[in-house]
């Protein structure tokens, strides 16, 4: 009994160092291609997967009919300036953009998640309203799985609070 607790063991060490340097080498960001995303089409009759593996933030008006989505905040800001603080913020959810720049309403990123760094896809459309201010649609999808356990709620979500401050600070007076 005692021989295959030791054996029991060393193979949970053995397999946690592999992990270990598997994960904190950037190899799994290699190892777990992303692929191409398809192209979006934001708006209410746009194409979701069955599963529940994404999550949108959108304009109630232009939102699909789904569960799994959130109302867009309302920013009192032009749409450029939106698109740049999306930018600004994305880094601290570890999202790299790879399509679009700060004069794009049109975003691509790609997101990896926290532990086993899966790919996901997030594209973001801003959207001017007749009054200067922006709504955003975004659309966050995992690549892998039939589940998320809601990291594209979380991601979006968190974005968008992230954004939303950042938007707050720069039109805060500055003494």
């Amino acid at each position: 009994m005692k021989r295959v607790g030791i054996v029991l063991a060393w193979l949970l060490f053995v397999g946690g160092l592999t992990f270990a340097v598997v994960r904190f080498s950037g190899l799994l960001d290699n190892m777990l291609w992303e692929g191409e995303p398809a192209d979006v089409v934001f708006g209410p009759d746009m194409a979701l997967p069955e599963t529940p593996t994404y999550f949108l933030i959108c304009p109630l008006e232009a939102c699909p009919s789904t569960h799994r989505n959130a109302q867009s905040p309302a920013f009192d800001a032009a749409p450029d300036t939106v698109a740049t603080a999306l930018q600004a913020t994305a880094g601290e959810l570890d999202m790299k953009l790879v399509e679009g720049d700060g004069l794009s309403l049109e975003l691509r990123f790609l997101a990896r998640t926290p532990v086993f760094r899966f790919p996901d896809w997030v594209d973001v459309k801003v959207i001017p309203n007749a009054q200067g201010g922006s709504r955003i649609f975004a659309y966050s999808r995992s690549v892998y799985g039939n589940d998320d356990l809601g990291q594209n709620e979380k991601r979006l979500k968190s974005w968008m609070a992230a954004t939303v401050a950042l938007i707050g600070q720069q039109a805060a007076p500055q003494n």
